[in-house]
């Protein structure tokens, strides 16, 4: 995690703004996705319909890939992650902490289709995001931050 850290003090503030400017988009959007029509083959067999986020989620994400802040670690054996989203509770975290969440649901979107705009609609992301901001901007009262 020493990468990250190191990584996160050599970001500008107006790189974190890029990702900052998406709250307020987040609180007006009241829908995030929506399930695209099952997909009937020719045997007659559907498949499951995909999610197709909105264009939100979409930015979100390329936001955070762009900074790369998408952080390298095993998201999927993260017990304490998971239990920091089972209580819906991100108050008081440390920035590295808050990033790990948001890269465990990111990458379990890929796994599970529809875990990220789940919780985009469930407010998680925006806690997360406020929370996030809250946390840059101490660092940015307390250090020469551009």
């Amino acid at each position: 995690m020493e990468n990250i850290k190191r990584h996160i003090d050599k970001l500008k503030y107006t790189d974190w703004q890029r990702l900052f400017d998406l709250i307020p988009q987040i609180e007006k959007t009241r829908k995030f996705g929506e399930n695209l029509l099952p997909i009937e083959d020719k045997e007659g067999n559907i498949q499951i319909s995909p999610m197709m986020p909105e264009k939100i989620v979409l930015d979100f994400t390329d936001i955070l890939y762009e900074l790369d802040l998408v952080i390298g670690f095993n998201w999927s054996a993260w017990d304490e992650g998971r239990k920091i989203a089972s209580e819906n509770k991100y108050e008081n975290l440390d920035t590295i902490t808050l990033l790990k969440l948001l890269t465990a649901l990111i990458r379990n979107d890929r796994f599970c289709d529809g875990v990220l705009v789940a919780r985009f609609e469930d407010g998680s992301i925006l806690k997360i995001l406020k929370e996030l901001k809250g946390n840059i901007n101490k660092l940015k009262n307390t250090n020469s931050y551009e």
